[in-house]
């Protein structure tokens, strides 16, 4: 299986059967008549491209259009990994040094809020919408409306 960039999304090449069907071999078949793009999530792209180099490129880039997206909405894995070590001590120093603990939250309830409006408001700016904020922050469109409509701007027309 191809490395996935995001979880569940990984960048799979089918290969277009002289029978019409579609294999998902890790190698191209004997006799492969097509390219199809595919994606580990279950999206299939639209079209067969050639059975060649180009063919497999042209496949590639359709998944590339899949993919950006949401990569866009994913957190680097990097900051990720740091975000889980800060919570995993905060919840060990919690058992040993509450107090500590609460320090140390207190400080990052002080900062992530802040935070968290200034992307909101670039994300406005950005013209993304309610519903694609909401998606990032895992709560609805209109929970995300609500919270944020007086920090954030209007979305720019179109």
């Amino acid at each position: 299986m191809a490395e996935e960039m995001v979880p569940g999304h990984a960048n799979l090449i089918a290969f277009r059967l002289p029978d019409g069907t579609l294999s998902t071999d890790a190698a191209a078949p004997a006799g492969t008549a097509a390219y199809r793009a595919r994606c580990s999530c279950g999206w299939a792209g639209t079209s067969d491209y050639p059975a060649a180099e180009e063919g497999r490129w042209m496949a590639t880039s359709e998944w590339g259009g899949h993919i950006r997206p949401i990569l866009a909405a994913t957190p680097p894995g990097w900051l990720l990994v740091r975000s889980d070590t800060l919570r995993d001590n905060v919840a060990e120093l919690a058992t040993t040094w509450p107090l500590q603990a609460l320090g140390v939250l207190a400080e990052v309830e002080r900062w992530q809020r802040p935070l968290i409006e200034r992307a909101v408001t670039a994300a406005r700016e950005a013209g993304l919408s309610w519903a694609e904020i909401g998606k990032a922050l895992g709560i609805s469109r209109q929970s995300a409306h609500e919270r944020f409509r007086n920090v954030a701007p209007s979305k720019p027309p179109t």
